[in-house]
């Protein structure tokens, strides 16, 4: 090379020099396999076109999977709320419990109350009914003595001992005896029959209060039911929160599994990006011929200007076309001081192949070419200062040795 260049604008980029490294990294950590690449551009775009397909289905697969978490967590928020209500539901019931108990206890001890009344009236029921039954003997017996004494008449006048006067007053207090048993007697029957009265008033308020805790404990039984119930359903949505739960681990599990699956696939879909990189040692040679000058060698030009080669020269003579190493886009189609009309091809990831010394440029910038186009011609003018064309490689402003990207069947090497 004549003399040193200064790279254009286009070709300061900062270099990676660890790029290698990362993506051996990165094939290492891929669960895929990235099947061996023969160099050919329809293999790797072929591969390139699967890596997308599963690319797009992993990533629509990822994207139902979040719809159904979303869904699953809905219903989990969902249940959360259901339960929530229920919970507050069976507060409710064990406070109306509560109350009813409270009722139903009240409600008995008035029955137990109301069945000592009616204890003790039939008490008394009893007490005045053996009164009565004694009242009633007695006057019985007074009864039949009074009429066995029968009407005092002339005998009994003349065989008593006693004056008519005195025997009429005794009859007549027998009689008063007589009357007043009678009157105790009807005492004794209005007496029972209040009390009988009273005791059917309390058995009929004992009806009631029976009704009263009958309908009490339906209730009490009726909440009980919807209790049970209520827990139930409780238990039931528990169990659906826990399965949507569940639901939701493993659906994540996956989304993770997919999202690492999708990100090795990305990985390997930007390597297969840097074909470039992976075709490294087996592109094409720009043209045939001999290699007179090689990559670092110290190269003295015609006009006994030396300086040292960032690239390689080979040797050429007449017209032939130059080909593209690689598939880009073309940077730069023009002269270039120092290099003469020049044409640099942008690969990707910063990868730039510099042709140099041609004879008629055949591209212009902005070109899309691939490995194998005719981008220039040589010709005798183009070498009159610098023997063969000129091809250099570069990583950003980083020089890389050509001999160790080309493939070097179609070169001689001195």
């Amino acid at each position: 090379m004549p003399r040193q260049h200064t790279a254009p604008g286009y070709l300061r980029l900062t270099g990676q020099n660890t790029l290698i490294l990362l993506l051996f990294w990165s094939v290492l950590a891929c669960p895929f396999t990235v099947p061996a690449v023969s160099g050919a551009a329809t293999d790797r775009k072929a591969e390139k076109q699967r890596i997308r397909q599963s690319i797009n289905k992993f990533s629509i697969n990822i994207s139902k999977l979040q719809d159904g978490i979303a869904g699953q967590l809905q219903q989990i928020e969902f249940s959360k709320k259901k339960k929530r209500s229920l919970l507050d539901e069976l507060n409710a019931i064990n406070s109306r419990l509560v109350a009813q108990l409270e009722k139903l206890h009240i409600l008995e001890q008035r029955m137990a109350t109301q069945e000592e009344l009616i204890a003790a009236k039939e008490q008394e029921l009893q007490e005045a009914k053996a009164a009565k039954k004694d009242v009633q003997d007695h006057l019985q017996v007074r009864i039949k003595a009074y009429y066995k004494m029968g009407k005092i008449g002339i005998a009994n006048v003349a065989f008593s001992t006693e004056s008519l006067p005195q025997m009429l007053k005794f009859r007549d207090s027998f009689a008063t005896l007589i009357d007043y048993d009678r009157n105790l007697i009807n005492v004794f029957r209005n007496t029972i029959a209040e009390i009988q009265k009273a005791k059917e008033t309390l058995s009929l308020e004992k009806t009631v209060l029976n009704d009263f805790i009958t309908q009490a404990r339906k209730e009490q039984d009726t909440l009980n039911t919807i209790k049970a119930e209520k827990e139930t359903l409780l238990s039931r949505i528990e169990t659906q929160k826990e399965l949507h739960e569940q639901a939701v681990k493993e659906m994540k599990k996956v989304a993770d599994d997919l999202s690492r699956s999708l990100e090795s696939l990305k990985r390997e879909d930007q390597l297969f990006d840097q074909g470039f990189l992976l075709d490294k040692g087996k592109h094409p040679a720009p043209i045939q011929g001999t290699v007179i000058a090689r990559f670092g060698e110290k190269r003295k030009n015609r006009l006994g200007v030396s300086g040292q080669t960032t690239g390689i020269t080979i040797a050429t003579s007449g017209v032939h076309p130059v080909k593209a190493i690689f598939e880009g886009e073309v940077r730069y189609a023009s002269y270039l001081y120092g290099y003469g009309n020049t044409v640099i091809i942008d690969h990707g990831f910063q990868y730039f192949s510099i042709l140099s010394r041609l004879e008629k440029l055949l591209v212009k910038e902005g070109d899309k070419v691939e490995q194998g186009d005719t981008i220039a011609l040589t010709g005798d003018t183009a070498t009159l200062m610098e023997e063969g064309i000129y091809l250099e490689i570069r990583h950003g402003s980083t020089p890389l040795d050509p001999l160790q990207w080309l493939d070097n069947s179609d070169l001689i090497l001195q």
